[in-house]
Protein backbone atom coordinates (compact mmCIF):
# COMPACT_ATOMS: atom_id res chain seq x y z
CA UNK A 1 0.00 0.00 0.00
CA UNK A 2 1.64 3.22 -1.09
CA UNK A 3 1.99 6.14 1.53
CA UNK A 4 -0.74 8.13 -0.04
CA UNK A 5 -2.88 5.37 -0.26
CA UNK A 6 -2.54 4.21 3.62
CA UNK A 7 -3.15 8.38 4.95
CA UNK A 8 -6.24 7.93 2.75
CA UNK A 9 -7.45 5.13 4.54
CA UNK A 10 -6.87 7.16 7.45
CA UNK A 11 -8.33 10.30 7.14
CA UNK A 12 -11.12 11.84 8.73
CA UNK A 13 -14.13 10.81 6.79
CA UNK A 14 -16.36 14.04 7.47
CA UNK A 15 -17.21 16.26 10.19
CA UNK A 16 -19.72 16.17 12.62
CA UNK A 17 -20.57 19.99 12.40
CA UNK A 18 -19.12 22.88 10.10
CA UNK A 19 -18.24 25.21 12.40
CA UNK A 20 -16.75 27.93 10.92
CA UNK A 21 -15.37 29.56 14.20
CA UNK A 22 -11.55 30.14 14.91
CA UNK A 23 -10.11 27.23 17.30
CA UNK A 24 -8.43 29.35 20.50
CA UNK A 25 -5.12 28.97 21.97
CA UNK A 26 -4.72 25.25 21.23
CA UNK A 27 -1.33 23.42 23.09
CA UNK A 28 1.20 21.46 21.76
CA UNK A 29 3.69 19.48 22.93
CA UNK A 30 6.60 19.36 21.15
CA UNK A 31 10.17 17.82 21.63
CA UNK A 32 12.22 14.99 20.30
CA UNK A 33 10.60 11.90 20.38
CA UNK A 34 11.37 9.37 23.69
CA UNK A 35 11.24 12.68 26.20
CA UNK A 36 8.54 12.49 27.74
CA UNK A 37 6.02 13.87 25.28
CA UNK A 38 3.46 11.35 26.06
CA UNK A 39 3.53 11.57 29.86
CA UNK A 40 2.87 15.04 29.68
CA UNK A 41 0.11 14.57 27.04
CA UNK A 42 -0.95 11.71 29.37
CA UNK A 43 -1.19 14.43 32.16
CA UNK A 44 -2.88 17.10 30.36
CA UNK A 45 -5.32 15.36 28.26
CA UNK A 46 -6.61 14.90 31.78
CA UNK A 47 -7.44 18.18 32.45
CA UNK A 48 -11.08 19.31 32.77
CA UNK A 49 -10.43 22.31 30.00
CA UNK A 50 -8.72 20.45 27.50
CA UNK A 51 -9.51 17.85 24.77
CA UNK A 52 -6.99 15.79 23.54
CA UNK A 53 -6.53 14.69 19.57
CA UNK A 54 -7.06 11.14 19.24
CA UNK A 55 -6.02 10.39 15.73
CA UNK A 56 -3.83 8.14 14.01
CA UNK A 57 -0.91 7.31 15.33
CA UNK A 58 -1.53 7.31 19.37
CA UNK A 59 -3.13 10.57 19.58
CA UNK A 60 -0.33 12.40 17.44
CA UNK A 61 -2.54 12.55 15.23
CA UNK A 62 -0.41 12.34 11.96
CA UNK A 63 -2.98 11.64 9.71
CA UNK A 64 -5.15 14.76 10.84
CA UNK A 65 -1.84 17.07 10.20
CA UNK A 66 -1.39 15.70 6.49
CA UNK A 67 -4.67 15.69 5.45
CA UNK A 68 -6.24 19.00 6.74
CA UNK A 69 -3.10 20.90 7.16
CA UNK A 70 -0.85 19.68 4.73
CA UNK A 71 2.02 18.91 7.01
CA UNK A 72 4.91 17.12 5.73
CA UNK A 73 5.41 14.17 8.35
CA UNK A 74 7.34 11.27 9.00
CA UNK A 75 6.89 9.02 11.83
CA UNK A 76 6.53 5.68 14.23
CA UNK A 77 3.18 3.94 15.08
CA UNK A 78 2.47 0.85 16.97
CA UNK A 79 2.89 -1.25 14.78
CA UNK A 80 -0.62 -3.01 13.16
CA UNK A 81 -0.79 -7.11 11.88
CA UNK A 82 1.10 -6.57 8.23
CA UNK A 83 2.96 -3.22 8.91
CA UNK A 84 6.07 -2.08 10.37
CA UNK A 85 4.94 0.81 12.37
CA UNK A 86 5.38 3.26 9.81
CA UNK A 87 3.01 6.18 9.37
CA UNK A 88 2.89 9.37 7.04
CA UNK A 89 5.96 10.20 4.82
CA UNK A 90 9.07 8.60 4.44
CA UNK A 91 10.24 12.46 4.85
CA UNK A 92 9.29 15.48 7.36
CA UNK A 93 10.22 18.66 6.52
CA UNK A 94 10.82 21.91 7.93
CA UNK A 95 7.90 24.16 7.54
CA UNK A 96 7.27 27.97 8.49
CA UNK A 97 4.33 30.43 7.43
CA UNK A 98 5.43 30.81 4.01
CA UNK A 99 4.09 27.55 3.54
CA UNK A 100 0.21 27.77 5.11
CA UNK A 101 -2.41 28.86 2.91
CA UNK A 102 -5.92 29.88 3.94
CA UNK A 103 -7.47 27.24 2.72
CA UNK A 104 -5.12 24.73 5.11
CA UNK A 105 -5.70 27.48 8.25
CA UNK A 106 -9.67 27.21 7.53
CA UNK A 107 -9.81 23.29 7.12
CA UNK A 108 -7.24 22.95 10.30
CA UNK A 109 -9.72 24.89 12.14
CA UNK A 110 -12.78 23.31 11.38
CA UNK A 111 -10.73 20.15 11.98
CA UNK A 112 -10.23 21.12 15.15
CA UNK A 113 -13.58 22.34 16.02
CA UNK A 114 -15.82 20.03 14.25
CA UNK A 115 -13.95 16.44 15.23
CA UNK A 116 -11.72 16.96 17.91
CA UNK A 117 -13.65 19.81 20.28
CA UNK A 118 -17.45 18.55 18.89
CA UNK A 119 -19.99 20.46 21.11
CA UNK A 120 -17.15 21.51 24.31
CA UNK A 121 -16.95 24.82 23.22
CA UNK A 122 -15.34 25.68 26.09
CA UNK A 123 -12.57 23.62 26.24
CA UNK A 124 -9.47 23.95 24.11
CA UNK A 125 -7.27 21.30 22.05
CA UNK A 126 -3.90 19.44 23.09
CA UNK A 127 -1.91 17.76 20.76
CA UNK A 128 1.35 15.95 21.61
CA UNK A 129 3.42 15.54 18.21
CA UNK A 130 7.54 15.94 18.00
CA UNK A 131 7.01 16.29 14.44
CA UNK A 132 5.79 19.51 14.64
CA UNK A 133 8.98 20.16 16.33
CA UNK A 134 10.87 22.02 13.23
CA UNK A 135 7.50 23.16 12.12
CA UNK A 136 6.59 25.69 14.41
CA UNK A 137 6.24 29.01 12.79
CA UNK A 138 4.01 27.01 9.97
CA UNK A 139 1.86 25.88 13.74
CA UNK A 140 1.56 29.68 14.81
CA UNK A 141 0.52 30.96 11.07
CA UNK A 142 -2.59 28.35 11.42
CA UNK A 143 -2.99 29.28 15.68
CA UNK A 144 -1.43 32.24 16.32
CA UNK A 145 -2.11 32.36 19.96
CA UNK A 146 -0.96 28.52 20.47
CA UNK A 147 0.82 27.30 23.51
CA UNK A 148 3.82 25.07 22.91
CA UNK A 149 5.04 23.26 25.62
CA UNK A 150 8.84 21.97 24.62
CA UNK A 151 9.89 18.99 26.93
CA UNK A 152 13.84 17.99 27.18
CA UNK A 153 15.13 14.56 28.50
CA UNK A 154 18.63 13.97 29.18
CA UNK A 155 20.59 13.27 25.69
CA UNK A 156 22.52 9.84 26.90
CA UNK A 157 18.54 8.46 28.30
CA UNK A 158 16.69 9.92 25.00
CA UNK A 159 19.57 7.52 22.82
CA UNK A 160 19.29 4.51 24.79
CA UNK A 161 15.66 5.00 24.60
CA UNK A 162 15.80 5.14 20.69
CA UNK A 163 18.42 2.50 20.32
CA UNK A 164 15.19 0.45 22.31
CA UNK A 165 12.97 1.05 19.86
CA UNK A 166 14.57 0.73 17.10
CA UNK A 167 15.31 -3.05 17.95
CA UNK A 168 12.08 -3.45 18.11
CA UNK A 169 11.47 -2.40 14.24
CA UNK A 170 14.56 -4.10 12.29
CA UNK A 171 11.97 -2.90 9.42
CA UNK A 172 12.42 0.15 9.66
CA UNK A 173 15.78 2.78 9.45
CA UNK A 174 16.06 6.39 10.07
CA UNK A 175 17.56 9.36 7.98
CA UNK A 176 19.19 12.24 9.77
CA UNK A 177 19.69 14.85 7.00
CA UNK A 178 22.03 18.02 6.77
CA UNK A 179 19.39 20.65 6.64
CA UNK A 180 18.63 23.78 8.60
CA UNK A 181 15.63 22.92 11.02
CA UNK A 182 16.01 18.97 10.15
CA UNK A 183 13.48 16.11 12.15
CA UNK A 184 14.07 12.30 11.53
CA UNK A 185 12.77 10.78 8.14
CA UNK A 186 11.39 7.32 8.14
CA UNK A 187 11.91 4.40 5.47
CA UNK A 188 10.77 0.92 5.38
CA UNK A 189 13.49 -1.64 4.08
CA UNK A 190 11.02 -4.52 5.18
CA UNK A 191 10.48 -6.62 1.53
CA UNK A 192 13.88 -4.74 -0.28
CA UNK A 193 15.86 -7.47 -1.45
CA UNK A 194 19.57 -7.76 -1.07
CA UNK A 195 19.27 -7.36 3.04
CA UNK A 196 20.26 -4.92 4.52
CA UNK A 197 23.83 -4.80 4.46
CA UNK A 198 23.72 -1.41 1.89
CA UNK A 199 21.75 0.36 4.69
CA UNK A 200 24.92 -0.35 6.84
CA UNK A 201 27.54 1.58 4.85
CA UNK A 202 25.34 4.71 4.89
CA UNK A 203 26.53 6.89 7.11
CA UNK A 204 23.76 9.79 7.71
CA UNK A 205 21.41 6.59 8.43
CA UNK A 206 20.61 4.25 11.59
CA UNK A 207 22.07 1.72 12.00
CA UNK A 208 24.51 2.67 9.70
CA UNK A 209 25.95 5.57 10.90
CA UNK A 210 25.56 4.37 14.82
CA UNK A 211 23.74 6.01 17.71
CA UNK A 212 25.27 9.38 16.92
CA UNK A 213 22.72 10.44 14.44
CA UNK A 214 20.27 10.61 17.55
CA UNK A 215 22.91 12.30 19.36
CA UNK A 216 22.66 15.17 16.30
CA UNK A 217 18.70 14.80 16.33
CA UNK A 218 19.06 15.88 20.21
CA UNK A 219 20.97 18.81 19.66
CA UNK A 220 19.81 20.09 16.56
CA UNK A 221 15.81 19.91 17.50
CA UNK A 222 16.04 21.38 20.97
CA UNK A 223 18.50 24.39 19.57
CA UNK A 224 15.84 24.87 17.50
CA UNK A 225 13.02 25.08 18.67
CA UNK A 226 13.97 28.01 20.49
CA UNK A 227 14.80 29.58 17.61
CA UNK A 228 11.75 29.20 16.02
CA UNK A 229 9.63 31.35 18.40
CA UNK A 230 12.28 33.80 19.06
CA UNK A 231 10.23 37.12 17.95
CA UNK A 232 6.89 35.19 20.53
CA UNK A 233 9.40 33.59 22.95
CA UNK A 234 5.99 34.11 25.69
CA UNK A 235 4.19 31.32 23.56
CA UNK A 236 7.05 29.04 24.78
CA UNK A 237 7.71 26.78 27.50
CA UNK A 238 10.49 24.64 28.02
CA UNK A 239 10.62 21.89 30.70
CA UNK A 240 13.09 19.08 31.46
CA UNK A 241 11.67 15.64 32.21
CA UNK A 242 13.35 14.75 35.00
CA UNK A 243 11.67 17.62 36.84
CA UNK A 244 8.45 16.34 35.77
CA UNK A 245 9.06 12.88 37.52
CA UNK A 246 11.17 14.34 40.80
CA UNK A 247 8.41 17.58 40.94
CA UNK A 248 5.31 16.72 39.28
CA UNK A 249 3.03 18.73 41.19
CA UNK A 250 5.35 21.77 41.15
CA UNK A 251 5.82 21.23 37.24
CA UNK A 252 2.68 20.81 36.64
CA UNK A 253 1.34 24.28 38.20
CA UNK A 254 4.15 26.18 36.07
CA UNK A 255 2.38 24.42 33.17
CA UNK A 256 -1.03 25.34 34.09
CA UNK A 257 0.14 28.72 34.62
CA UNK A 258 1.55 29.04 31.74
CA UNK A 259 -1.65 28.12 29.79
CA UNK A 260 -4.20 30.03 31.79
CA UNK A 261 -5.42 26.76 33.04
CA UNK A 262 -6.96 26.27 36.37
CA UNK A 263 -4.44 24.26 38.53
CA UNK A 264 -4.77 20.85 38.94
CA UNK A 265 -5.95 19.69 42.09
CA UNK A 266 -3.53 16.25 41.86
CA UNK A 267 -0.88 14.54 39.75
CA UNK A 268 -4.01 12.85 37.53
CA UNK A 269 -1.51 9.94 36.48
CA UNK A 270 0.90 7.69 38.69
CA UNK A 271 4.10 8.68 37.34
CA UNK A 272 7.47 5.68 36.99
CA UNK A 273 10.40 6.84 39.26
CA UNK A 274 13.39 7.56 37.06
CA UNK A 275 13.87 6.00 34.31
CA UNK A 276 16.97 7.63 32.68
CA UNK A 277 19.10 4.44 33.17
CA UNK A 278 16.25 1.90 32.04
CA UNK A 279 18.62 1.19 28.57
CA UNK A 280 22.00 2.14 29.70
CA UNK A 281 22.94 -1.25 28.67
CA UNK A 282 22.49 -1.03 25.28
CA UNK A 283 25.40 2.07 25.57
CA UNK A 284 29.02 1.31 25.97
CA UNK A 285 30.84 4.27 27.85
CA UNK A 286 32.69 5.17 24.57
CA UNK A 287 29.54 6.27 22.90
CA UNK A 288 28.29 7.77 26.44
CA UNK A 289 31.35 9.92 26.16
CA UNK A 290 30.59 10.67 22.42
CA UNK A 291 26.81 11.23 22.71
CA UNK A 292 27.75 14.19 25.54
CA UNK A 293 30.11 15.63 23.65
CA UNK A 294 27.86 15.81 21.24
CA UNK A 295 25.42 17.31 22.92
CA UNK A 296 27.05 19.33 25.56
CA UNK A 297 26.44 22.43 24.19
CA UNK A 298 23.08 22.28 23.68
CA UNK A 299 22.68 20.46 27.07
CA UNK A 300 23.80 23.73 29.45
CA UNK A 301 21.32 25.55 28.16
CA UNK A 302 18.79 23.28 29.61
CA UNK A 303 20.80 23.23 32.92
CA UNK A 304 22.86 19.59 32.01
CA UNK A 305 26.04 19.34 33.34
CA UNK A 306 28.50 16.27 32.59
CA UNK A 307 31.91 15.45 34.46
CA UNK A 308 34.44 16.07 31.31
CA UNK A 309 35.39 12.32 31.27
CA UNK A 310 31.85 11.37 31.72
CA UNK A 311 31.07 7.80 30.86
CA UNK A 312 27.76 7.10 33.10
Amino acid sequence: MTVLKKISSLAVSGFKRQSTAEVRSPIFVIGCGRSGTTLLFDLLKRHLGLTPTTGHPDGEDHVGWIEHGGALIAGLATPAPGDVGHVGYEFCLHMNENDVTEQMRASMHRYYGAEVLGSRDSSRVVNKCPHLANKLRYVRSIFPDARFLHIVREPVAMVASWVKVMQALPGLVVYWPDSAYPCLWVFRTHGISGGSAPFQREDRLFPGGGLLRFADYWAEVNGNIPRQLEDTRHQLLSLRYEDLVARPQATLRSITEFCGLEPFADVPVPIQPERNRAYRSLLTDEQVRAIIARCRPVATRFGYEFAQDSGS
